[in-house]
């Protein structure tokens, strides 16, 4: 969560230094835009609260909704990044069983007492990175260590460039004669 909302910050620092707004962003047009809010909010529900075959389905609709919403949107700046994020996370869940592995030392040093829960396959959408999981290198292999800490994988931080360019040319839509994306 601490990643998702400093990249947030990052696009609107850039954007400010780009002399864009905040109020031009309801100049800004998306195709479709309350998918992205439930696609997150439907991964979050999947990870924290569901477990078995209601997990899978909701994990599956979370990424399915992020799908057409970048592929809806392709065109926008920003939004093939985000897409691009997207397929190479749902790559390594498909891989693994609709589980994202996760580099077990980063794990030991940023929350050890998930560990057991890790290895055992029971911790979120996550499982412990060994030789018998598929595609390592699109796992969460990257350590976020701000509070809340979290692992990152290659997917994630493509996203958050799309999302980077996204919010910054969205505070600059329809200024000195800017188009509008979409």
């Amino acid at each position: 969560m601490a990643f998702q909302v400093l990249i947030i910050f990052a696009g609107l620092i850039i954007g400010w230094i780009k002399r864009g707004s905040v109020w031009n962003v309801e100049k800004f047009s998306l195709k479709l835009w309350w998918i992205l809010p439930f696609a997150y909010l439907s991964q979050h529900i999947s990870i924290a609260y569901l477990s078995g075959r209601a997990y899978e389905v909701m994990i599956v609709l979370s990424y399915i909704l992020m799908i057409a919403f970048c592929s809806l949107n392709f065109k926008v700046s920003g939004m093939p990044w985000m897409l691009g994020g997207t397929l190479a996370n749902v790559v390594a869940l498909a891989a693994n069983g609709l589980r994202m592995p996760a580099y077990v030392p980063a794990v030991r040093m940023m929350a050890p007492k998930i560990l057991g829960q890790l290895e055992a396959g029971t911790y979120g959408k996550s499982i412990a990175m060994t030789a018998s999981t598929h595609l390592n290198f699109l796992g969460d292999i990257f350590a976020f260590n701000v509070y809340p800490q979290s692992l990152l994988s290659v997917g994630d931080i493509l996203f958050s460039i799309g999302l980077v360019v996204l919010i910054q040319n969205a505070m600059r839509a329809g200024s000195k004669g800017r188009a509008v994306d979409a």
